[in-house]
């Protein structure tokens, strides 16, 4: 078998899979295992295969990218939190100079990579969330400097969960913040927010860590008087799985088998066309007995054939094995035979693969349409993509919205009426659509049935047209036509 990965997928993976469905012991806190102290816990599957499907299976990899661009890749609008009271306008120009500031930093990696732009950062964590099942943004501080000077994108699969720490006589210290090993090198951060907690009675209550050593002080003083550098922090989200307690896993997990045995079915048909149709064939000599050049020197001749451009003869008779120089005693005839048939009724390698497609799509919870797939009606199509944005997109853009507000909207930029709201392609706002059915049943009179009023409401939802107010004062002109169901031209699409 040909060396793409695969292999080491089903050894690690398909047998980690296997392991972490043992039982757990009871509810204790596991920040002790590691290989090292002050290090990472482990991960219940390691997070570079995990990450390395996504080059061997593209309905995966594709999966993953529409979840994350549909979630947050359109960008976002800063709006008053549901809970405001009277927002104040100085909060919205705190948070406004945050996410879109000239002087804040967006990176999508570490020092010396391009800039980037909020939206980038976010997708690209999200799909870390979706493919490995957490996600971690780095909060960046320049130095002592509590005012956060942006974010940079933090890749996943190297991000671990800090252990605990021992203190001597069989004392631990509860394990606080994250930590990164790449190349040899290690780095600690803190946890998203630690700068500006409070306690419960609203004071000041900070935690710093050591960026080089990862040792954990309750105030800046402290950390100055011990000459460490203070550390950035980290905003970790992990997809929450009850097989674990501080990482996450991806929803598809229980597909990692449908994702290798898809590979192995590509492998295999690789071979096939590779060798003629013919995986494994025999040789047959029949009335003489070969040395062991002649059959080299077969192998050679079929070598050949197989690779050549022109018919292939695989019925070798003497007078053709003398022309070719190969040299056989008697009247030998050699036949060359398939050990295996392949014929109609054997299972149809592209079946296979859409039947997994279709599996690997439904562990994703995304539609078959977003994949490329159109063997479906319009009219389904955007069903299917208006129940995936409506099940599965919007309430992943509240959860992740509301944990935004929460940590860096409300405890570290210390503003509490304001929040982001994304921008949602695809939902269906069934309060407008029965406005715009009412307005237009009370222009057309009697002259349109509710169906109708309904397709013509759905057509102008297409359109994104503007204020129903100003629908509703063009629908009562002699502009609109119910009989034939048009709009005016000033509210064609744009």
């Amino acid at each position: 078998m040909s060396d793409d990965g695969t292999s080491s997928i089903k050894s690690s993976l398909v047998g980690l899979q296997k392991a972490t469905n043992a039982a757990e012991s009871d509810q204790l806190d596991d920040r002790n295992i590691g290989i090292t102290v002050g290090s990472g816990l482990s991960p219940p599957y390691p997070p570079g295969r995990l990450a390395a499907l996504q080059e061997l299976n593209g309905t995966h990899a594709v999966a993953i990218a529409k979840k994350a661009q549909r979630e947050v890749g359109y960008g976002f609008d800063i709006v008053e939190h549901d809970r405001a009271e009277e927002p104040s306008e100085g909060g919205r120009d705190r948070v406004e100079s945050f996410w879109n500031g000239r002087d804040t930093v967006w990176k999508l990696g570490p020092k010396g990579t391009p800039a980037a732009t909020p939206t980038e950062l976010l997708e690209k964590a999200r799909q870390d969330y979706y493919g490995i099942g957490w996600m971690a943004l780095e909060v960046m501080y320049a130095g002592f400097d509590d005012e956060p000077a942006g974010m940079a994108y933090l890749p996943a699969k190297t991000v671990r969960v800090k252990k605990k720490q021992d203190t001597g006589r069989d004392a631990q210290v509860a394990g606080h913040g994250y930590v990164q090993k790449r190349d040899g090198r290690t780095t600690f951060f803190a946890e998203a927010g630690d700068r500006h907690a409070e306690d419960i009675n609203g004071n000041a209550d900070p935690t710093y860590v050591d960026k080089e050593s990862g040792e954990v002080f309750d105030s800046r003083e402290a950390l100055e008087n011990a000459g460490g550098t203070p550390a950035n922090e980290v905003l970790y989200v992990p997809n929450p799985h009850p097989n674990t307690l501080y990482y996450g896993i991806p929803t598809w997990i229980s597909e990692i088998q449908t994702m290798v045995a898809d590979q192995e079915a590509r492998r295999f048909n690789r071979e096939r066309l590779s060798n003629d149709m013919m995986l494994d064939y025999v040789i047959i000599v029949e009335g003489g007995q070969l040395s062991e050049d002649s059959r080299a020197e077969i192998r050679e001749h079929l070598d050949g054939l197989r690779n050549s451009d022109g018919p292939g003869a695989w019925i070798l008779e003497p007078e053709d094995l003398a022309d070719s120089g190969i040299n056989v005693d008697g009247d030998i005839t050699i036949r060359v035979e398939p050990m295996a048939d392949f014929s109609d009724e054997d299972m149809s390698w592209t079946e296979f693969h859409a039947q997994n497609e279709h599996t690997i799509a439904q562990a994703h919870e995304v539609p078959r349409q977003l994949l490329g797939r159109n063997d479906a009606t319009n009219s389904n199509t955007e069903e299917a993509i208006r129940a995936f944005v409506e099940e599965t997109i919007a309430p992943a853009q509240e959860r992740f919205a509301e944990r935004l507000y929460r940590v860096i909207h409300q405890r570290i930029l210390d503003v509490s009426d304001w929040t982001i709201d994304f921008k949602t392609v695809g939902l269906r706002d069934r309060g407008r659509e029965a406005d715009l059915v009412r307005t237009i049943m009370d222009a057309a009179g009697q002259s349109l049935t509710i169906n109708e009023a309904r397709a013509l409401a759905d057509s102008v939802s297409e359109q994104q047209i503007g204020p129903l107010e100003e629908l509703e004062g063009v629908l009562v002109g002699d502009a609109f036509d119910p009989q034939v169901q048009t709009l005016p031209r000033q509210f064609d699409a744009q």
